[in-house]
């Protein structure tokens, strides 16, 4: 329960935070767009891959900093081409650094970047089309994970939230009737929000194949990365380096890789449950493949495991 100290500090908070973001929006236009937005997926490693982004001493953070209002670490998402569009684009350059913040990043640094991570926007039906409309110049990073094992993550993280009631197989059982249209609500504009289609798609969301063709019309195939998230944690520089690379900024020269946002795997899932996934997602694994023109490194479509998952 909060103390009344708890929620002055909160109230006070917010009201920094409040005039923060007045004070940015009203110096928009000396904001750059992000040159890098991860784009997701949720339960993918999208944490520990912008964690990792700001230890480069070219990254510039979102605004307010951890530092300029007292908090536990540094904004990572905005949220703007998914929940908050209707705020509209001073709103989101406001939480980017000016061009003078750039120009002293560079003095110190000998270059700079921006970026955020937000992992709904991958599987939001409109977010590529917004996305990729306000920001022509900007890259965008997905880091895709074994489809079972994301869903897991994505049921156990709601679980373990108090959010999600329903046992694993309960839940991708109600799933559709949970969402409903909201999907096609949201391509036409109909609905802004949808607890339901954000939080609810545990399977839905680890089909990334739709996903990831309507990225790659909207943006270009080559502005779009696709790094696995298993890649990633067994060699973070395989995933990093070709984004500094494509950033034009130094490879990272600092300890990267770190699990953050990690949860131990439950042990009591359903061996059919897990089965009926598998065979789910096979076709999609194989549509990601051609997409992409490599198989993705989940062994467990391509025949060398049936059982293989990472922990996370």
């Amino acid at each position: 329960m909060a103390t009344w100290t708890d929620q002055v500090t909160s109230g006070v908070r917010a009201t920094a935070r409040s005039l923060i973001r007045a004070g940015a929006m009203a110096t928009a236009d000396l904001r750059p767009l992000p040159d890098l937005v991860v784009i997701g997926v949720k339960r993918g490693g999208t944490t520990s891959l912008f964690r990792d982004l700001e230890l480069h001493p070219a990254m510039l953070p979102l605004v307010p900093s951890a530092r300029r209002l007292p908090l536990r670490e540094n904004q990572k998402g905005v949220h703007y081409f998914d929940s908050h569009s209707d705020r509209g684009m001073r709103w989101y350059r406001s939480h980017f650094a000016t061009r003078p913040a750039h120009a002293v990043r560079r003095r110190s640094a000998g270059e700079s970047f921006t970026a955020e991570a937000s992992p709904y926007y991958f599987f939001h039906p409109r977010a590529a089309h917004r996305a990729t409309e306000e920001l022509p110049r900007t890259h965008f990073v997905v880091l895709l994970r074994d489809p079972v094992e994301r869903t897991i993550s994505h049921w156990s993280e709601q679980t373990r939230n108090g959010v999600e009631t329903l046992s694993l197989a309960d839940a991708l059982a109600a799933e559709a009737d949970r969402v409903g249209d909201d999907a096609e609500r949201l391509r036409s504009g109909s609905l802004s929000t949808s607890h339901a289609h954000e939080q609810q798609t545990f399977a839905a969301q680890s089909e990334y194949a739709d996903s990831l063709e309507r990225w790659f019309d909207a943006a270009g195939r080559d502005r779009v990365i696709v790094a696995f998230s298993e890649d990633y944690y067994r060699d973070a520089h395989s995933v990093l380096d070709p984004i500094t690379e494509r950033l034009g900024v130094a490879r990272f020269a600092a300890d990267v890789g770190a699990h953050r946002n990690a949860a131990p795997r439950p042990s009591a899932i359903d061996a059919d449950v897990e089965a009926q996934l598998i065979e789910r997602f096979r076709p999609d694994v194989e549509r990601i493949a051609s997409l992409i023109g490599r198989t993705p490194p989940w062994p467990r479509f391509v025949g060398a495991s049936d059982d293989g998952h990472d922990g996370r």
